[in-house]
């Protein structure tokens, strides 16, 4: 389980355990664990290093954290192979949204 503070940029680093550098990913919530459900929010992918680790940096913006009212989504990462979407995972990641318990810090 994942999650996800309202009002906040949220970031987590991932390891795939293969190397990809040569790979597109990209990772989604959405309302249900089909991938054609409702979409919540996608995570901006960023390859740590070189990629040959299999690092991921993802992160939402609190630009779009804050406007999600869903209570649960579930999230899923996926790599691009000849145009078309894999799933890396066995099954989406359950995600829990939460609200923070005091109002962000203005600098």
């Amino acid at each position: 389980m994942i999650e996800v503070h309202r009002n906040r940029t949220n970031v987590h680093t991932v390891s795939l355990g293969f190397d990809v550098s040569d790979q597109t990913i990209r990772s989604q919530i959405r309302v249900g664990q089909d991938p054609s459900s409702e979409l919540i929010a996608e995570w901006d992918v960023e390859v740590i290093g070189d990629g040959s680790s299999g690092e991921l940096r993802l992160s939402l913006d609190n630009s779009v954290t804050k406007d999600i009212v869903h209570h649960q989504g579930y999230m899923d990462i996926l790599r691009e192979m000849d145009g078309e979407p894999y799933s890396i995972l066995e099954a989406p990641i359950v995600v829990v949204f939460k609200n923070m318990p005091t109002a962000p810090t203005v600098e």
